[in-house]
Formats: structure tokens, sequence, C-alpha cells
């Protein structure tokens, strides 16, 4: 019930129609609650939004849980833009489990609760539904780490997504395509994708500094690993002349570094130029096939994108070895032959 929600501060209001509402905040002062009063939602809402309270409500059930796993080295350590999809996640999760007792998740019967929860609400979308697995998962392995729970019941779970984009490119034609159509910021966002394999918040991340003229060196958001890129001829006359009005090298329309708002130009730039079936992240694998057509070896190839060896391999056999380059080798052969 409402009543038993401590701290919590009402305020009557008049609106200008003369209608009179009543506005919930988690504190005198706090963040206002946008949850209608009396039911679940509020009450997921209000334990979401006092969870860095020291008297935080909810002591043994997955709130206080989902609390020591934010204060931990295993949240802490993740990158920014890690954090805001795990965090998107965690949202998801407490507001339907804030009250779950966290001994309820060692018991039988919690893997066949979760696994039904996932598969009816995330039908439709079930990217969204394996990430936020994933992210319970780590939680559930954090409680078993620290003794709170004897086993783990999300352990060697199925994903919903039945496939993977690591071995989706780009065409030429979509790049064309696309260069045709898109403005000159959201093209140069696409060269440095396709001729450097890094990740996007990496690169709205890059500054002019980590450019010398010939490489690009900097150090990746979600791997901590630093990487020098060469940089390919066509890349290197589009960065050569750039007006630099900001200190990244990407910028908005305003000339200033992106705080938000990309994602949503390039889905208009993708849809002026009418683009479908491959996305920015796959840009990546695109790298891997333009640097190895141009000789560079699948260990180099996945030192520099963070792709391991073997889905590095695995986009060059399907995009590469398994055509030109078995037609390339039979070409030279037949030119042996013909010389003899």
């Amino acid at each position: 019930m409402l009543v038993k929600l401590v701290g919590i501060h009402k305020v009557k209001a008049k609106l200008a129609s003369g209608e009179r509402v009543t506005y919930y905040y988690a504190w005198r002062g706090g963040p206002r609650i946008n949850a209608k009063p009396n039911t679940r939602g509020f009450l997921a809402e209000y334990h979401r939004l006092t969870r860095a309270r020291p008297d935080a409500p909810g002591k043994g059930t997955l709130s206080e849980l989902v609390r020591e796993y934010l204060k931990s080295p295993a949240y802490r350590n993740l990158a920014a833009s890690t954090k805001k999809s795990y965090d998107w996640a965690i949202d998801k999760i407490e507001a339907e489990y804030f009250d779950l007792p966290i001994a309820a998740l060692g018991e039988r019967g919690a893997r066949k609760m979760l696994l039904e929860w996932r598969d009816t609400t995330f039908t439709s979308t079930p990217r969204a539904g394996d990430m936020v697995m994933a992210v319970l998962s780590k939680i559930i392995a954090f409680a078993v780490d620290r003794e709170d729970i004897d086993r783990h019941p999300l352990e060697k779970i199925a994903k919903l997504a039945d496939s993977t984009r690591k071995d989706v490119i780009w065409t030429d034609e979509q790049v064309a395509a696309f260069k045709a159509k898109a403005p000159a910021r959201m093209v140069l966002a696409l060269e440095l994708a396709r001729w450097t394999g890094q990740r996007q918040g990496d690169l709205l991340a890059l500054t002019w500094s980590a450019y010398d003229g010939t490489h690009i060196t900097l150090r990746q958001g979600k791997t901590g690993t630093r990487v020098r890129v060469k940089v390919a001829q066509e890349l290197k006359a589009l960065l050569d002349a750039q007006k630099r009005t900001a200190v990244t090298i990407l910028t908005n329309r305003s000339g200033r570094p992106y705080t938000e708002g990309f994602r949503s130009s390039w889905a208009k730039a993708m849809e002026a130029a009418g683009v479908k079936g491959v996305t920015f992240h796959d840009l990546r694998g695109t790298f891997v096939t333009l640097a190895h057509r141009e000789g560079a070896s699948i260990r180099e190839i996945a030192e520099v994108t963070g792709h391991s060896e073997k889905d590095a391999e695995t986009i060059i056999r399907k995009h590469y070895l398994a055509g030109d380059s078995a037609v390339t080798r039979l070409e030279k052969r037949n030119e042996k032959l013909a010389k003899l």
C-alpha cells in the first residue's frame, strides 16, 4: 500500500483547467513518480528511484540484489555504452521482479518462471529478450558468487534470436546509395566505420588528436584494448578535407560533438538513401572483408576490430574466401598454364 512507503511526498495542485491533481515524489525534493498510485508499477518505480538511498526498501529482495550489483566492480568497470544497455535491461527486470525474494531465485521453478516471462514479454523483440536475460543472468551469478543462493537458474539457456549479424556486410551498391543521398557528416561516419572497423560509441568519441595523418589510434571502450589502424587513402582524403569545428571528428549539424541524436540522424539518412537490411554495426563486418581484400591476415584484422579470430574468419569465408578468392586463384593458375 502507498501509506507503507517511507518518504513519499504528496503535492496537490490545481491545473489551469480547474482540475485538481495529486503528484507523488519519491521523497521531498526527489524525483516524481509517474506511475499510477497503488499499483505494482508505482511500487516498482519507487524502488528504482530510491535504490541509491541508505534507507532503500526491499531488503532481501531482487531490489536489494540489484543495488549491490550496481555497486560491484562487475558493473562499475563496464564501458559507459555497455552500462547504458545494462541500465535499460535492469529497469525491465526490476519493474517485474522488484519484490521477488532473493532466495526464490535459487528454488526449483525459478528457471521456468523467468523463461516464461521472457517468452511472453519479448515475443516480438527477441534480441531485447536475450539482452534482458543476459543481464539478469549476470546479476544472478553475482548472487551465487556471494552465496545468497546455491544454484543459477539461467545457466545454458537458448537465445530467442536465432541469427547473428557477425557475417552481415554492406554491399558496394548499398554504400554507393548511402553516399549519394546522406548528409556529409553521415557519410564521414560511414567511411570511418567502414575503413576502421570500430564500434559506434568509439567513433563518436574519436578526437582529431587520434589521427596523425596516416593512422588512427584509440582505446576501445568495450574491451579497453588500444588499437592503431592504418588509414586507407579513401578515408585519408575525406579526413584531410574536413573542417575541424570540434575536438571530435564526428559532429552534429551544428558542428558540435554528439551527446545524443546520432542514431535518429543515422536512421533518417538510411531511410532517405533507401538502404535496408543492414545497420551501422554491420560496417564492422564490412571492414573485415575490405581489410582481407587488401591483404591483412585474420589475426591482424581481429587485433583491430576486437572480433575473435574465429568470427573474423567466418565473415571472410562467407563473403570473400568462398567467392572472389577462389576465382582469383583459378585465374592465376590459368594464366600460368597459358604461358607454358
